[in-house]
């Protein structure tokens, strides 16, 4: 949908009937785009939500579009790009005044030959029955002053293409330069512009974007070498083609292919050319040093995976899934379990096949009912039709639909998305690595002098224990899988991982120096929303930044910079020339500027550090895992715990001297993620996941329900001993003296911890009309079980209810809000778990304290900004998944600058959150009140995002407030959650953390 249709709802029918006079801005089109412009008198009242329909729309959206940065905000007025321009909606360009994007026919005068300087392009577009010269400003087709359209992007380019050309000298206009410029028109049509390029149409134009060298070897047993431009032509079809290159050419015709190669690149190609012959007693010397016979500046010589991969092809789901304790096990017998016929869609493949089929077969020994499959449970109960779905899934196999057959786009993509790094298993327990640490110098030094602020005690051992775990691992053989290779911060939230990785990066470089070694890049991957807090945490943890510089891979950021042009998703660019299941190292087209060959433009420059997310691993993972990194930090590291996702696999495909994963929750759901982290981290350490699973889970899943806790207790101290000094693991409670105290107020009335205080003023009976609304919801569910199996309906239910409990008419208000404070109050008050939030508010308001409030609903979330502003006349911030993680504009708030924004307020303040977005590394320690509007349903998630005030920095006693709402004659959702929440946090252990709940869990505690 567009924006503008959005926007439209929020606006009357009458007022949006405006005329086209009535417009806000006017438009006008230079070079660089279009720029919207209004008086200054109408931009004030613009911003003060006064105007007719029209205008607020234009002003609306052109808000928005700033938000998206896609316009940029100028005086009185905005600024869109040509490129910006040209992708706006139709909708919304006419909203705004804009023409329509043209949708005729152009034409194009070619004159001479390629090889020659008279080469020359004109282009025309065709409107009604005349021709006309393009003629562009900025994204405007200007055919007249009274006729003008928008250009599609495609267009543009096309536009752009000629003009550049045409702007060359004839010295420039070489056969390269001018193929170059066939080669962006032909891209064009393949986007959708309507060109008849000739009999251009009939050649494909190629850009190699690096040269490697294949070789094959002889009967003598020398190598016979030969260039490789990555473009799909064999050693035997290039191989009567070299002689076009000769003199000044560049370009070759193979077939139906036109290859261009700049300068660099037939360099490179003349470089293996001219030492095709290896003898046969120096080919051991080749292989092992190719740079010896080669120019590796000019050659991907240095491209190389880590010892850990085994090659590329297609991703095979390995069996492994959430069984920690038992309670969702790997056979389970859960009556929700998911239709067999769900098995066409999870299984794709001969080898999916294959290991389900093993996997059903022991199940049904087991006189299983459901299995886990790709992390869904299956119901296995009827042979008859999981027996007719691996039918349907092997005649699939057998005759696979063609991509431009299938029906749903979003199916060809996701199993497009199944290209990644194939992995060795490490599938041995290998208890000679501990032994290798088992003697770590705690005391290990490092260097003071560079720091801009003092390390606690803490900090300063954990310090050491990196340094001396980084000096074990620059001592051994880095070809040996069974080196030590990292290890796992599993620090408490709070204690300052990142300022002690900071410290432990900076003392690598320091060791490499000294030692004469180079002083390898390095790269950090976090959650979109830490990237520019580890930004600026090195700005504060040093003097002086012992980096070359820093980079945030990141679009918007830095990514434009190493991105090669036109280049697609990496594992998107390997399915179209992969057949068979794996494909070789040729086939990869590197999306990323990395290696010598890039020079100046390369992305691994030695001292460098590179931030970026786990989506951008996934996206760019070839590029990623060739580059021989000095040391790799996953902060967040349970976004990881998942060996059956690319990111993961990425992840343990990277090569680097040292890894060093960072996390609080070590487990936020099962052991198994446990394993895929240390498995990471220390792969052998503990053995491969069937071994795992057998000694540290099937106790637990074994055991009866009165041994599980105790057994689970056993099973931890047998890990962390088995795990050894490759995990750090510290609580703020033990090594912390002077954190304030931290309270849990609750008005539920269970068996609560000390630091759990009983407070009735947090439990409230519902009432009025959100009484009626749970009582109908709870009746329809029962009148429909009553006539048939109701357990369809029962998650459905759960959610109704759960929105009720927050408010019975959230979705009103949230499309009429309040217009003044009292309205404001009013519509909050028909929710008793709203009042008690009011109430708990205006006790921290007389306090002149801050506080911040927890939601998961982003309707939610709107509806309390809404009305909280006008109750306490703030601008309060919400801080969810669509707030900026970075600014890429001076006026634009970060999630770190609403922080800071929110916490620069005197006195009483609000900030609304949602604790997934907010749950994992945001300091906000000027507040010292949490209330957990909406429960998450994972305790460790909810403990993440309370320990968001509860840290270092703190001055406050802290408080978490936990509202409960009630039903007067049995128990509501919130108490049967909180229940189960409580349920699953009794047990505190350093590795055997609490699972989130479970819907099935909750809909049998209420009794569904």
């Amino acid at each position: 949908m567009s924006l503008v249709n959005f926007i439209k709802g929020l606006i009357s029918k009458d007022e949006q009937h405006s005329s086209h006079k009535d417009n806000a801005y006017e438009w006008q089109s230079d070079s660089f785009g279009l720029i919207f412009k209004t008086d200054q008198s109408v931009y004030h009242c613009l911003n003060q939500g006064e105007g007719s329909g029209r205008q607020l729309v234009q002003h609306i959206l052109l808000k928005m579009l700033e938000e998206r940065d896609i316009a940029e905000a100028l005086p009185n007025g905005f600024r869109i790009d040509s490129e910006q321009a040209c992708l706006l909606e139709p909708d919304d360009a006419e909203a705004l005044g804009l023409p329509p994007f043209f949708n005729g026919f152009f034409d194009i005068d070619i004159q001479g030959r390629t090889t020659k300087s008279s080469f020359a392009l004109q282009l025309f577009v065709k409107y009604g029955n005349q021709k006309y010269p393009v003629r562009r400003k900025g994204p405007v087709l200007v055919l007249s002053e009274q006729t003008k359209f928008l250009l599609t992007p495609e267009q543009l380019d096309a536009v752009i293409a000629v003009e550049e050309h045409s702007g060359l000298s004839p010295d420039d206009r070489t056969e390269l330069n001018n193929t170059l410029a066939m080669a962006k028109l032909q891209n064009a049509i393949n986007q959708g512009l309507k060109l008849d390029l000739k009999h251009f149409n009939n050649f494909e134009l190629v850009q190699p974007e690096h040269i490697t060298v294949t070789a094959k070897q002889n009967a003598d047993g020398s190598l016979e070498l030969s260039p490789n431009m990555g473009e799909g032509s064999t050693p035997e079809e290039l191989e009567n083609r070299w002689a076009q290159l000769a003199n000044d050419g560049q370009v070759m015709r193979i077939k139906d292919r036109i290859v261009l190669l700049s300068d660099e690149k037939k360099r490179a190609v003349q470089e293996v050319l001219q030492h095709r012959k290896i003898p046969a007693h120096k080919v051991a010397e080749f292989i092992k040093t190719p740079s010896a016979f080669l120019d590796a500046s000019i050659l991907n010589l240095d491209l190389g995976f880590s010892v850990r991969v085994s090659g590329i092809g297609k991703m095979v789901h390995i069996p492994f899934g959430q069984d920690s304790d038992g309670s969702n096990g790997w056979f389970s017998t859960n009556a929700q379990a998911e239709p067999p016929e769900r098995l066409t869609k999870l299984l794709e493949c001969e080898e999916d096949l294959e290991s389900f089929e093993q996997s059903y077969a022991q199940a049904k020994a087991q006189n299983a009912e459901s299995l886990m499959v790709n992390d869904e449970n299956i119901d296995i109960s009827d042979e008859k039709r999981v027996q007719e779905s691996i039918s349907e899934v092997r005649e699939r196999i057998s005759n696979p639909p063609s991509a431009d057959g299938a029906t749903d786009i979003d199916e060809v993509l996701e199993r497009k998305e199944k290209v990644s790094l194939l992995l060795k298993d490490a599938d041995e327990h290998n208890q000679e690595i501990v032994s290798k640490v088992s003697q770590l110098d705690k005391n290990t030094g490092f260097d003071k002098t560079n720091l801009a602020r003092t390390p606690f005690p803490h900090q300063e051992s954990g310090i050491s224990w990196m340094v001396a775990l980084l000096k074990s691992v620059l001592s051994e053989n880095h070809d040996d899988m069974y080196r030590v290779q990292g290890a796992l911060l599993a620090d408490d939230m709070g204690l300052g991982k990142t300022f002690m990785t900071l410290v432990m990066l900076s003392e690598y470089l320091a060791m490499q120096k000294s030692q004469s070694n180079p002083e390898k890049p390095i790269l950090i991957v976090a959650p979109l929303s830490l990237l520019e807090n580890w930004e600026q945490e090195v700005e504060a943890t040093f003097k002086l930044s012992p980096f070359r510089d820093i980079k945030i891979l990141q679009s918007g950021r830095d990514l434009k910079e190493f991105r090669k042009q036109g280049a697609e998703r990496e594992s998107m660019q390997l399915t179209t020339v992969m057949n068979e299941t794996t494909a070789d190292h040729e086939s990869i087209r590197y999306a990323l500027h990395v290696g010598s060959e890039a020079a100046t433009k390369r992305l691994d420059m030695d001292r460098r550090i590179v931030i970026t997310t786990y989506q951008t691993l996934r996206d760019y993972q070839f590029s990623l895992c060739v580059i021989d990194w000095g040391v790799v930090v996953f902060d967040e590291a349970q976004n990881i715990k998942n060996p059956n996702t690319q990111a993961t696999r990425a992840a343990k495909a990277l090569k680097a001297d040292f890894k060093l994963l960072a996390t609080g929750t070590p487990v936020e759901n099962s052991l198994s993620e446990f394993w895929c982290l240390m498995d990471t981290a220390q792969p052998g350490l503990l053995g491969d996941w069937g071994y795992f699973r057998e000694r540290w889970i099937k106790p637990i899943s074994s055991a009866s329900e009165e041994e599980k806790a105790e057994k689970r207790l056993e099973v931890g101290e047998d890990l962390r001993s088995a795990v050894g000094q490759f995990m750090l693991r510290r609580t703020k409670e033990d090594q912390l003296q002077n954190m304030p105290n931290k309270t849990i107020l609750t008005g539920v009335h269970l068996d609560m911890p000390d630091n759990m205080k009983f407070e009735p003023n947090l439990a409230r009976n519902m009432s009025g009309g959100q009484l009626l609304a749970y009582n109908d919801i709870i009746e329809e569910y029962r009148k429909k079980k009553a006539k048939e199996d109701g357990s369809g309906h029962a998650l459905a239910v759960l959610q109704n209810l759960r929105s009720i409990s927050l408010h019975p008419r959230l979705d009103e208000i949230f499309k009429s809000p309040p217009s003044n404070a009292k309205e404001a109050q009013n519509q909050l008050q028909e929710s008793e778990k709203l009042r008690m939030m009011l109430d708990t508010l205006a006790e921290i308001k007389s306090k002149q304290e801050k506080v911040i409030i927890f939601a998961t609903t982003k309707k939610l979330q709107a509806v309390l900004k809404l009305c909280l502003d006008k109750l306490y006349g703030l601008s309060i911030h919400i801080i969810n998944g669509d707030a900026k993680a970075v600014a890429t504009k001076k006026d634009q708030l970060s999630r770190k600058g609403m922080i800071t924004d929110f916490e620069a307020k005197e006195g009483f303040n609000i900030i609304i959150m949602s604790p997934v977005a907010a749950g994992v590394g945001l300091t906000v320690v000027g507040a010292n009140h949490v209330i957990h509007l909406e429960r998450h349903w994972n305790p460790a998630k909810e403990a993440q995002a309370t320990d968001r005030v509860y840290r270092i920095g703190q001055k406050k006693d802290v408080f978490i407030h936990l509202p409960c709402l009630l039903h007067p004659e049995y128990d509501s959702f919130d108490v049967n959650l909180d229940r189960l929440l409580a349920k699953k946090t009794m047990l505190r252990d350093a590795v055997v953390t609490p699972e989130a709940v479970n819907e099935h869990e909750l809909m049998n505690s209420m009794g569904f």
